[in-house]
């Protein structure tokens, strides 16, 4: 009786030795974990998933695939199902943004197309064609507050005040606006991270609908960066086993964050990471 005791405590000991490997920290915006996300595995047509926006209740996304006119609505579940929309021809599309009538999807040359009422057979597309040749964007956002449309150059000519250039689109003159107050400033990142080099490449942004912050993806170096009236309050690195190649990143209103990711050698996904304040693993705001 003595030996069997012995054995079983031998394999319990055994048992929460394989099972009590410690967990990853990553530093974590304040309300999440970015180690733990719930993943959610996208269909092979969503291989080249970038820009992502929360529709409504039970987890319904918009999404669109970069190398198609399509809008995909997706429900997050066990079969993650999608419902096609196609809007225009084939075009290199990153990113997509509401401002609760219209749909915005934006190309990589900075051309935006306004769609009003997608997925019925009343839609209607309208284009704003940026003027500068040879900018690279990815990142569109609404911002709440301010009623505006925003697009953050991930390429872009060199500025003289290390500032990112960021857009509003005015429909009524067809024009793009400078707005430096979206703009990330690389020098204030360089202080952040202690580097005297840094690469700031927008891949996409979304506002917190609870603390009012500008979230913006980095893809170049994987951060995310959070901003808070025009100036980047703190930065975290992004894990490359959970963020392989992060595209675009949207909110549910009670501030569950969502991110996804291409396929890049895997199969692409979307991230989901609740919004629990005062239990994430946080940094304090830089001052």
């Amino acid at each position: 009786m003595k030996y069997l005791n012995f054995l079983f405590m031998l394999l319990f000991l055994y048992g929460c030795q394989a099972t009590g490997k410690k967990k990853e920290i990553v530093e974590s915006p304040a309300g999440y974990d970015l180690s733990s996300p719930e993943k959610f595995l996208m269909p092979e047509e969503l291989d080249e998933i970038s820009g992502i926006s929360y529709v409504s209740y039970p987890e319904i996304l918009f999404v669109v695939n970069d190398e198609e006119g399509k809008i995909y609505q997706i429900e997050l579940g066990k079969n993650n199902k999608t419902k096609p929309f196609k809007f225009t021809k084939k075009g290199d599309f990153e990113d997509l943004a509401t401002d609760g009538q219209y749909w915005y999807a934006l190309k990589s040359n900075g051309k935006l197309l306004r769609i009003l009422q997608p997925f019925t057979d009343s839609f209607q597309v309208r284009e704003f064609d940026y003027p500068e040749k040879k900018n690279e964007f990815e990142t569109l956002f609404f911002d709440p507050v301010k009623k505006k449309i925003i697009m953050i150059c991930k390429l872009c000519k060199p500025s003289t005040d290390g500032k990112i250039p960021a857009y509003s689109l005015d429909t009524t003159n067809s024009a793009f606006i400078y707005e430096p107050e979206y703009s990330p400033d690389s020098n204030v990142l360089k202080k952040i991270m202690g580097k005297t080099h840094v690469s700031i490449r927008p891949s996409g942004a979304a506002f917190h609908p609870i603390t009012g912050e500008l979230y913006i993806l980095s893809i170049h170096d994987r951060m995310l960066l959070i901003m808070k009236d025009g100036l980047i309050k703190n930065a975290y690195s992004l894990p490359k086993k959970s963020f392989r190649q992060p595209e675009g990143i949207t909110f549910s209103p009670n501030g569950d964050m969502y991110i996804s990711n291409e396929a890049v050698e895997a199969i692409a996904n979307v991230l989901k990471f609740k919004y629990q304040p005062g239990t994430a693993i946080s940094t304090p705001p830089i001052p």
